[in-house]
């Protein structure tokens, strides 16, 4: 991972934590619209958290590849690792991250919902495949906004927005996640007013 990227990830890291900390962040899943003209995100759901004023920061969760750590990297360090790698993202698409569910984790990572976590840091990672949870995704990319580009898609309409939930991250098969999300998205939608702000992301936009 070139170092510009990490220093991003750092920073993201350390602002995530402490917004969480004072509960100013919001974690969702972004829907792309039908017809969305951005290949990277076409028919995709994403994971983000966004703390205000500040960068927006995720994973794809419904683009798996046809490779696997144990596949890419045949030793037996990686051989238990058989599932396939997600495209995360456009952002660092030669990085390796992970979504992961624990009680506790005592590397850096980012706290997305309760118990689960993004790892972005090479330590973090390599702490993982030495001890590996029981639910785990790896990505390779990951997706990230600069403050206030999240918003300005949300206003143009390019975006969908539903709460998030742990289960839906972890599913074996996502090949009608998106259909899916897309029709609770429009029924969030037809139940809540707009909100426009200049908050972190939300749901009752």
């Amino acid at each position: 991972m070139k170092r510009s990227y990490r220093a991003a990830l750092l920073a993201f890291l350390i602002l995530a934590t402490a917004a969480h900390a004072q509960s100013s962040s919001k974690t969702l899943f972004l829907i792309a619209r039908p017809g969305m003209p951005d290949p990277n995100f076409r028919e995709t759901v994403v994971l983000v958290t966004q703390e205000e004023g500040a960068e927006a920061t995720g994973v794809i969760i419904n683009r798996p590849t046809n490779r696997s750590l144990a596949e890419m990297l045949p030793s037996e360090r990686f051989k238990p690792f058989k599932d396939p790698i997600f495209f995360g993202g456009p952002v660092a698409p030669q990085g390796l991250f992970a979504l992961f569910q624990a009680d506790r984790f005592s590397g850096a990572a980012v706290t997305m919902l309760p118990g689960l976590y993004f790892a972005v840091m090479p330590d973090s990672i390599d702490a993982l495949l030495n001890k590996p949870p029981p639910k785990i995704r790896f990505f390779a990319g990951y997706s990230g906004w600069a403050p206030g580009q999240l918003r300005g898609e949300l206003d143009r309409g390019d975006w969908l927005l539903v709460d998030a939930e742990a289960d839906t991250v972890f599913l074996k098969d996502t090949s009608r996640l998106w259909q899916d999300m897309v029709r609770r998205a429009s029924a969030v939608r037809a139940d809540a007013a707009p909100v426009r702000s200049g908050r972190p992301i939300s749901s009752g936009r």
